[in-house]
């Protein structure tokens, strides 16, 4: 295939020196002659369709499930009880939590590329269940294994983008993995609303066709080549992820060069997972990983948005609940964007404390409102307040909390302790989700939705307490430099 680049771009080939490694790039190898930001910016556009067809499959349940619960229940041909329904949006976190360890060992000893292939493969097969599923038994089976694409997708998007972008886009880039998941959560959000059951399945199964198909074409990560000795078809891929700029290529080999030596340093016991907890570096990096993934998992979010068009038809607004849903889904593509752009600039500590300050305002007068409303005070003249609290909410928390830990946790591990440390945190933030999902209903049945939100609130409230503590800034600074600040080999200063 790799002959059929003339009749796609017309450019004269790559010569023989820079075509002598083992690594495949086909066709798009006659790309390489374009700007290095867009070949790259390509690459982290193709991988994060797997974060694209998440977001269909999160924000699925929003626009169904009052379809599920109605009397037409197209499966099963009887509505859907509120235990079931918990059970929508938790099942799928709770086959993400058992799958994450097998993509976590995939990408680490199997390559980043056989990751994104059993990454884009099983959404397909798990669509076609729910499209044609005739029981509700199918429909959790369906959706407990596409949680396989939540589990890989945390696993390796993150990972990918941060190692294949160069250090001063890192940061922007990296948020277009949330940017990916927010349109795939307003694609089911608009799609659900307007179309049947059958055709909004048929609307997210074309994304992770597209996602194999694209990603066939992309390198493998530079750096889990050179972790591998495998130096040659590290430089290919990165003389093709900038543009076969041989100067910035030999600056960047040189980085990957130090990363791992500082990798291999204090390595003797041969296991990651020892290294892990034994290197101080690595031990402070996980606490900082820990706290982001207790941050972002009680934060609300995940139970929020799989529940959107149902908390909507509890708070009495006069705008239709599918509507409502489909602006807080543009408000959440719209924030994650502005993060893009402000990201490299304003850095990921500050964005941080904001994020969860105005996260805790939002929620402590949501909790006030409902709170109200259940001591049976008169609050229908102020229905409008939950609306635009929980778009406040959705501007605020995909600004900060729920993109920017995705970024850090790719940045503050040595390469050989990276996949397994990723692994752990993406499997306790699909844990508490799997938890908040699943009991979020019952439990605000019991103590009201406003005892649900105050206690979200504390929770980011000490969040922003433990940013302004622990944290470092990682902005626009090279991987090596944030290692040796980790390990105690100098003090933390400003970029």
């Amino acid at each position: 295939m790799e002959g059929d680049w003339k009749t796609i771009s017309g450019k004269p080939p790559l010569s023989s020196h820079d075509r002598d490694s083992n690594l495949d790039l086909p066709v798009l190898s006659s790309l390489a002659q374009h700007e290095t930001s867009e070949l790259t910016k390509y690459a982290t556009e193709a991988v994060d369709l797997a974060a694209y067809t998440q977001g269909t499959i999160v924000g699925w349940p929003s626009p169904v499930l009052p379809s599920l619960q109605s009397e037409n229940s197209p499966i099963g041909g009887e509505p859907m009880t509120d235990e079931e329904a918990s059970w929508m949006g938790s099942v799928l976190c709770l086959g993400a939590l058992l799958l994450t360890p097998i993509y976590g060992y995939l990408s680490n000893n199997h390559s980043r590329k056989l990751t994104g292939y059993l990454v884009g493969i099983p959404p397909i097969i798990c669509w076609l269940m729910i499209i044609f599923a005739r029981s509700k038994m199918t429909l959790f089976i369906a959706r407990f294994l596409i949680g396989a694409v939540g589990a890989g997708n945390t696993v390796l998007c993150p990972l990918y983008v941060t190692e294949i972008v160069e250090d001063d886009v890192r940061g922007s880039l990296g948020t277009y993995v949330m940017l990916f998941f927010s349109i795939g959560v307003l694609q089911s959000y608009i799609v659900g609303s307007y179309a049947s059951y059958q055709v909004l399945g048929f609307a997210c199964i074309s994304l992770p066709i597209l996602f194999v198909f694209l990603f066939y074409w992309m390198p493998e990560s530079p750096v889990y080549l050179m972790s591998r000795n495998r130096h040659m078809e590290s430089r290919k891929a990165l003389s093709w992820l900038r543009g076969n700029d041989k100067q910035t290529v030999d600056r960047e080999m040189e980085k990957l060069t130090e990363v791992l030596n500082i990798s291999k340093e204090d390595s003797s016991s041969g296991f990651p997972i020892l290294e892990l907890f034994s290197k101080r570096g690595s031990r402070r990096a996980m606490l900082i990983c820990m706290g982001f993934t207790i941050n972002m998992g009680l934060s609300g979010s995940f139970a929020l948005m799989t529940f959107t068009v149902r908390i909507f038809q509890e708070s009495g607004s006069e705008l239709s609940p599918d509507l409502s849903a489909i602006c807080v889904a543009i408000l959440q593509c719209a924030s994650v964007f502005l993060t893009s752009v402000i990201i490299d600039r304003a850095g990921r500590k500050i964005i941080m404390i904001v994020s969860n300050m105005a996260l805790v305002l939002c929620l402590l007068v949501m909790g006030a409102y409902y709170y109200l409303k259940d001591a049976g005070f008169e609050v229908s003249h102020f229905g409008w307040l939950p609306v635009v609290c929980l778009c406040s909410y959705v501007v605020a928390v995909n600004m900060g909390v729920m993109t920017v830990p995705w970024i850090v946790i790719n940045e503050v591990f040595e390469p050989r302790v990276k996949s397994m440390a990723v692994t752990l945190c993406c499997s306790f933030v699909w844990a508490i989700n799997f938890l908040t999902s699943k009991f979020f209903l019952p439990v605000a049945s019991h103590v009201g939705l406003a005892g649900c939100y105050w206690f979200f609130g504390v929770v980011c409230l000490l969040g922003a307490v433990f940013c302004h503590l622990v944290m470092p800034e990682t902005k626009n600074r090279s991987l090596a430099d944030i290692l040796k600040e980790l390990a105690g080999e100098k003090r933390f200063t400003k970029p």
